[in-house]
């Protein structure tokens, strides 16, 4: 493969992104980036900072580029939320969301995740038309109140049969002042 085919595979199948968005990240035209993938430069001397460019805009070997030296994707010894998001083409709101969420003490995530997985897996099972599975947090509701019903019902029995026994209790002791 040749250097302006490396960059044709960047862009097209790792970045997935159209020469417009591309060379916008790059800060240069559609057409400069359809030149670099057609080898038809105008001013070849472009292609060195315009690869050194690429390079440290989208994390990427120039020993790749250049020669074909694997590995593509030079991974960062730290990572940046920052970074990662603006990558992502995320916004300033989309970021301070994702902060937020971290600065939540560990039980209320957990909260959340069960909460909104719990959404998700309900929209999938309609899409699905099969029974919506409950999640942990419901189940432990459902039992909560399964045994609260049977508490009740307990007392409701025994309440019942202690108002029958007294009503015995006052017919018996009834029958024996009659006689």
């Amino acid at each position: 493969m040749e250097m302006h085919e490396r960059i044709r595979y960047l862009r097209k199948e790792y970045l997935r992104l159209s020469q417009t968005a591309f060379g916008e990240r790059l800060g240069v035209s559609r057409d400069v980036i359809k030149n670099i993938e057609l080898n038809a430069l105008a001013r070849p001397e472009q292609k060195l900072s315009l690869i050194k460019l690429i390079c440290k805009e989208f994390s990427v070997s120039e020993e790749w580029i250049l020669n074909g030296v694997e590995p593509m994707i030079i991974e960062p010894d730290t990572f940046r939320l920052d970074d990662f998001v603006r990558q992502h083409n995320g916004t300033e709101l989309e970021l301070e969301i994702m902060k937020a969420y971290f600065e939540l003490e560990p039980d209320v995530r957990q909260n959340l995740i069960q909460h909104f997985s719990s959404i998700f897996a309900k929209s999938r099972n309609k899409d699905k038309d099969e029974p919506v599975k409950p999640t942990p947090l419901e189940e432990a509701e459902a039992a909560y109140i399964k045994s609260r019903s049977k508490t009740a019902k307990k007392t409701e029995q025994y309440v019942s049969n202690t108002t029958v026994n007294t009503i015995n209790s006052d017919n018996n002791a009834e029958k024996a002042a009659n006689q």
